[in-house]
């Protein structure tokens, strides 16, 4: 998956875990999955944009 697919994952997956959290009564299974499902795609995207290649120039002009 691309980072805008995992983004788009994220955000449904935060949706869904709302929508749960404010059910009565609560579904804590599916809250926890929700959770990890969503703690996972939050490492994709961190470890997409950490792979992702860089421009030259951005280097530069972190460093300053």
């Amino acid at each position: 998956m691309n980072i805008e697919q995992l983004t788009g994952r994220c955000c449904r997956l935060k949706q869904e875990l709302l929508t749960e959290y404010c059910a009565s009564p609560r579904n804590s299974g599916r809250i926890a999955r929700l959770s990890a499902e969503l703690a996972s795609t939050e490492r994709e995207i961190a470890a997409a944009i950490l792979d992702a290649p860089r421009d030259a120039n951005e280097d530069l002009r972190h460093a300053a």
